[in-house]
């Protein structure tokens, strides 16, 4: 069976490298485990690193965390489901009145549900438009079972392209003024996820607005989220996929990079394919190895001219990228495996 091999430490340097990046920058680290499962021990090493949060889209990940992290603030960073209960978190992230009403009736008498408020800066996914923001800011502030926490966004994960990256930033920190000027008051602004860390390592400022970050693929595999370059301070190998070769033959070949009049090329089929790992790319830790393609079940890899092949029963190791890297947690076919912590 394919292993995913996570070094708990690694992923504890790794926040802590990231959480110092930040601290120089004013800002604070949130942790996100969403690509985890949401991982007790995982979410326990970015806590002990310097996050001083954890988030997630999941149900079942913010229960598994609440009850093995009882002291850990939680973000529901997934919109509210409303047609159906879900797991809130300390928290809650919105978009829309019905999404600020399904999280107010949860409440109680108690203390009133704490709300960030996602606004729409060019990713063209979730977001509250910046024309409405106003409107529905009111709204959360007037309705005491609610309590405007701050303003957040993302970015570049769906359509945002890396030029929009200081705009979206600019986007969210113009909406924080705007509120304020209202006399809504924002404490918090989260600025976006692990892109924004190539900003950071470039030397950019952020908006002084911006007082957070969202950071998950950073914390687990060391890089950021826009250009996948390593961090500094960080290790890139804290995540480790293993597959075994289970076939090595010589093959004609119409894809080869030799020349085309060889036509003869070293192939190796690993037990590990899309089901696993989905569309996510890998790099191979073996230089004389890439990746051809992949079917549901096999992923097949070209051997380098002048490389041995891996023999049959060998077991190839390789770094996932983070939709690999999700994909691989994810599958029933491949068992994680931990060290550290």
């Amino acid at each position: 069976m394919p292993e995913l091999r996570v070094d708990v430490d690694a992923v504890g340097r790794n926040t802590g490298a990231v959480a110092s990046l930040l601290r120089e920058h004013a800002l604070a680290l949130v942790g996100v485990t969403k690509g985890c499962l949401g991982d007790p021990r995982v979410g326990a090493a970015m806590l002990a690193g310097g996050a001083v949060a954890l988030a997630d889209t999941r149900d079942q990940n913010l229960r598994r965390l609440r009850s093995a992290l009882p002291a850990a603030e939680l973000h529901r960073i997934h919109l509210p489901l409303l047609g159906e209960p879900f797991e809130p978190g300390h928290v809650t992230y919105v978009t829309s009145r019905e999404g600020a009403c399904a999280v107010a009736a949860l409440g109680s008498a108690g203390a009133p549900r704490r709300v960030m408020i996602q606004v729409e800066t060019g990713d063209a996914r979730e977001g509250v438009p910046a024309e409405l923001l106003l409107d529905l800011a009111g709204f959360v502030a007037a309705e005491p079972r609610l309590l405007l926490e701050g303003l957040s966004t993302n970015y570049a994960c769906f359509l945002g392209p890396p030029a929009g990256l200081s705009a979206s930033l600019e986007g969210v920190a113009q909406a924080a003024r705007t509120l304020r000027s209202a006399g809504l008051p924002v404490s918090r602004i989260s600025g976006g996820n692990s892109s924004v860390l190539w900003l950071l390592k470039r030397g950019d400022r952020l908006p002084e607005e911006v007082t957070e970050l969202r950071c998950g693929e950073a914390l687990l595999l060391g890089q950021d989220a826009l250009c996948f370059e390593p961090l500094p301070g960080c290790l890139t190998d804290a995540c480790v996929l293993r597959a075994e070769v289970l076939e090595e033959y010589t093959k004609t070949s119409e894809t080869s990079s030799e020349p085309a009049s060889q036509g003869r090329v070293r192939r190796v089929v690993l037990g590990i394919g899309r089901q696993d790992l989905s569309r996510g790319s890998v790099r191979f830790l073996d230089p004389g190895l890439a990746e051809v393609g992949r079917s549901a079940d096999y992923l097949v890899a070209e051997v380098a001219a002048g490389s041995s092949a891996p023999a049959v029963g060998q077991v190839i190791e390789m770094l996932p990228a983070y939709e690999a890297l999700v994909a691989a947690w994810t599958s029933p076919y491949v068992e994680v495996r931990f060290r550290g912590l």
